[in-house]
């Protein structure tokens, strides 16, 4: 299922007014840390001044909706202990959590893995294509290290504050980031292989047929190119290239049986045809 994904700028929250901007060089995956599916809540909350913190999106299992131009700088990772932020880096989103559960000591108090399993799959998938759309939007490779990554990351490579997430959330389901990043790779292998279009087939077309003519014909054929050449029936081109290895066209293939006709060494007219042998002008 593609993913529905919508804009609801926070144009009164101190970040957009800021107006600061990056170069996205990853993606930095949250989750929410509360029990609220709906994140409508968050955006009417977070759409107002003196809110120290603003992601780029917010996910929730049905759509993803936009909150921040993509090129603006995000309040969402803070200083790690390298002295470096991936609000300089890294765009984000905060993945909505279900509801019916309550935390303690950054950890989820009764979370039911299995009722929630449905919920779980819906945001994955989501994160997956939220992921790789922004991936390929400016040009990022999920397999390279520190390109996609989850807050929890972030703190470990020091360009974040101590957040768990989404690791307090994920691992429960059976997810893990190395997966997730190769799902997101996977997925924008796929969208390539949607994208085709007449004009890049036709591009990939003239660009392997290039290739196949400048390729040299293969020994065996030899006598044959001699007797073909001797006849007549390839000539090449202006430069004298023949292009064994390229395919003829109807209109190549035609004028080689053409060729064919010859009779005492001479090519028969156009409309002539060759001799009946039972014409009485014979």
């Amino acid at each position: 299922m593609e993913l529905e994904l919508t804009q609801q700028l926070l144009t009164e929250n101190d970040c957009y007014k800021a107006g600061r901007h990056i170069v996205p060089k990853g993606v930095m995956v949250h989750s929410t840390g509360v029990a609220q599916p709906d994140p409508e809540v968050f955006i009417r909350r977070w759409n107002t001044p003196g809110v120290e913190k603003c992601v780029h999106a917010f996910l929730s299992r049905d759509r993803a909706v936009q909150t921040l131009p993509w090129t603006m700088r995000g309040w969402h990772a803070g200083v790690g202990t390298s002295g470096r932020s991936a609000n300089n880096t890294h765009l984000s989103f905060e993945c909505c959590e279900p509801a019916g559960h309550t935390y303690q000591g950054g950890e989820m108090v009764g979370y039911d893995v299995a009722a929630n399993q449905s919920y779980f799959d819906d945001i994955y998938r989501n994160a997956v294509q939220l992921t790789a759309l922004l991936c390929k939007e400016f040009s990022l490779d999920p397999l390279e290290p520190g390109v996609v990554i989850c807050h929890a990351e972030g703190y470990d490579l020091g360009v974040a504050v101590n957040h768990s997430d989404v690791l307090q959330w994920w691992p429960k389901h059976g997810a893990t980031m190395d997966q997730f990043r190769r799902d997101v790779d996977q997925a924008m292998r796929d969208e390539e292989d949607d994208d085709m279009t007449q004009e890049r087939f036709d591009a990939m077309l003239e660009d392997y047929l290039a290739r196949q003519a400048q390729l040299s014909p293969s020994s065996w054929s030899a006598p044959a190119r001699a007797w073909a050449e001797g006849q007549g029936i390839i000539v090449g081109d202006s430069a004298g290239d023949r292009h064994y290895r390229s395919f003829p066209t109807r209109e190549e293939t035609v004028q080689m049986l053409y060729q064919l006709t010859r009779e005492d060494g001479e090519a028969v007219q156009a409309g002539e045809g060759p001799k009946d042998e039972t014409d009485p002008q014979g």
